[in-house]
């Protein structure tokens, strides 16, 4: 077998048909594997997902099965990375698996397996939500030697509740209604749904309205509202997230004509709302998500709506209503059998070196980023190590540990960084500014003059070169030249604090401010000071607070800052040399 990957929308897309072919010709297959259903989700996955696709070893361009998949980058607390493998619907899909034309099982599981094995990189496989009843991934398991790889049930329990997550109650349609109440139901059961239903029917207080283009958005604003009512206070945090992703995913389905949808209202107040999945090819049913009035009972919004979605669903030729995961005491009123899931975790034996996957490298560096935004730096350090371990000519990890370098004081590396940047980007505007940078805080002028020009060469408009160029030759006590760089960094960028505070300091050495001028800008010097020292460049904070100081001497917070990242400096200093 040959099998692909696919991992983008466009050709996800473009497989549409050939994904719908096989989906209609599996006999396991389910919703949560449809196109229609992974097409809505998978762009709101934030991890990588990926398709393993399979065809014969011909030239055939069809696909014969379909295997969605995710890796999920995990970091350790010094900052490595390694990652996991899961099915692409967790952590929304309350089934998952594979897609399969019935005929190529046998070579198809093996080939998905090879290929896990072999051409992917992870630490551990969660296996979530499949059916005891799922063959296939009991063969797909068989293909990781027991020598190599050790296997563990688990089991996921909400603190607090009772509710059992790996058995999903669901109903096996008859073809009639009445035969459906008859069979299914207790008596009791029974007589409440035909008395409720009639009442409804027969009402003019109460009525059920269904989704269409124009009550759509309102629909789904009732039932989070009520949903919320409910969830809010056990969710906490996370109650937002699931109504983003559940209002995405109602809107997704009903654009692909999948979606029943029904509010139960009491003049024009809304008593409950019930949303459903409608998987026409599968002849199934799927409840997703109900909200109830709480304070109303009479007649009981749950108890009618879904009466009235296994109703419909009845009438309409569908063989399973699906209640899908939890065992709630409620669901078996309605006459329900049970499936149970699993949840199972392959992980490696031995494994000193926690793997992690190439794909998972934009992540990582997002990840490391933020860890160095965040003054983590060793976190960082180990981050952007890592990628570099990967893809050694990484550009934007070559800058930012060369950036990280320079704020540890380790220059000789961060330069040899940023030469190894230029060697891969020669025009890059960014590691010739940060080389001017590094070239001026070690007091290499003439290099870091060189540097900025260079900079200004490839982008004229470059204000923030103009600025360090200007205090490189001030530096050199070339004030004209120093001043007229900042009076073009001001032209080019009117906001510029450091350009204008820059400027008068230069003004200020030829005794050209005013008292009051040297006032404002003594406050000045010592908010840049600041900012400097946030972002830990303290020689330059420390230039700011004396700056500021020599203006105006009486600047107490300028002198208390200069006195305090100074004593910073020593104990830092205290703490590096080795005791002999």
């Amino acid at each position: 077998m040959q099998i692909d990957i696919i991992e983008d929308d466009e050709t996800f897309e473009k497989i549409r048909n050939n994904w719908d072919f096989v989906y209609a010709a599996d006999p396991q297959a389910q919703f949560f594997l449809s196109w229609v259903w992974l097409s809505g989700w998978l762009p709101m996955v934030y991890e990588q997902w990926f398709i393993l696709a399979a065809k014969p070893d011909t030239h055939d361009s069809s696909y014969v099965a379909f295997f969605p998949l995710k890796i999920v980058l995990e970091q350790q607390d010094d900052g490595g990375f390694y990652t996991e493998l899961y099915m692409a619907g967790n952590s929304v899909a309350d089934y998952t698996g594979m897609i399969c034309l019935p005929s190529y099982e046998e070579k198809v599981i093996p080939a998905f397996a090879a290929y896990i094995l072999q051409q992917l990189e992870w630490s551990s496989f969660n296996i979530q939500n499949i059916l005891e009843t799922d063959t296939r991934m009991s063969r797909f398991l068989k293909s990781f030697p027991e020598d190599s790889f050790e296997f563990t049930q688990h089991r996921i329990h909400n603190s607090g509740e009772d509710t059992d997550n790996y058995i999903a109650p669901y109903v096996s349609l008859s073809d009639n209604w009445e035969q459906y109440l008859q069979n299914y139901l207790s008596s009791n059961t029974r007589q409440k749904i035909r008395r409720f239903l009639r009442k409804i029917e027969n009402s003019d207080e109460f009525h059920i309205t269904h989704v269409n283009a124009d009550n759509l958005e309102s629909h789904i604003e009732i039932l989070l509202k009520l949903w919320e009512s409910t969830w809010r206070e056990k969710k906490g945090d996370n109650c937002g997230v699931i109504m983003s992703i559940v209002s995405a995913n109602l809107r997704h389905c009903f654009e692909h004509k999948c979606l029943y949808f029904p509010v139960l209202w009491q003049g024009d107040k809304p008593l409950g709302a019930i949303a459903n999945f409608v998987d026409v090819q599968q002849k199934s049913m799927l409840f997703v998500i109900t909200g109830r009035d709480k304070t109303f009972n009479n007649p009981p919004p749950g108890l009618i709506l879904h009466a009235d979605t296994i109703r419909y669903a009845i009438q309409n030729g569908f063989k399973v209503y699906d209640f899908l995961r939890g065992n709630e005491e409620y669901k078996y009123s309605f006459g329900v059998k049970e499936r149970r899931l699993q949840h199972i975790i392959v992980k490696y034996k031995n494994c000193q070196n926690k793997k992690w996957d190439v794909r998972a490298l934009p992540l990582a560096f997002h990840l490391t980023v933020q860890a160095h935004q965040a003054n983590q730096l060793a976190k960082a350090e180990q981050g952007y190590r890592q990628i570099l371990e990967v893809e050694s000519n990484h550009p934007e990890a070559l800058h930012g540990l060369s950036v990280l370098m320079r704020q540890k004081g380790e220059y000789q590396t961060a330069e040899n960084l940023l030469k190894n940047l230029l060697q891969v980007q020669p025009h890059s505007v960014k590691a010739l500014f940060s080389l001017g940078n590094l070239y001026q805080t070690q007091g290499q002028l003439s290099e870091a003059i060189e540097a900025y020009n260079r900079v200004l060469a490839l982008q004229p408009d470059a204000s923030a070169a103009y600025n360090n160029l200007g205090y490189a030759l001030q530096q050199l006590g070339k004030w004209e030249q120093a001043i007229a760089c900042y009076q073009k960094a001001l032209e080019l960028q009117p906001e510029c604090i450091e350009a204008e505070v820059n400027k008068a300091n230069a003004l200020h050495a030829q005794r050209k401010l005013s008292l009051d001028e040297q006032a404002h800008y003594a406050v000045l010097n010592n908010d840049l000071g600041n900012k400097c020292k946030q972002v830990g460049d303290f020689k330059t904070a420390i230039a700011y607070y004396q700056q500021s100081i020599s203006m105006n001497p009486d600047l107490a917070a300028a002198q208390y800052n200069l006195d305090l990242v100074l004593q910073e400096q020593k104990l830092t200093f205290k703490q590096s040399v080795p005791v002999i």
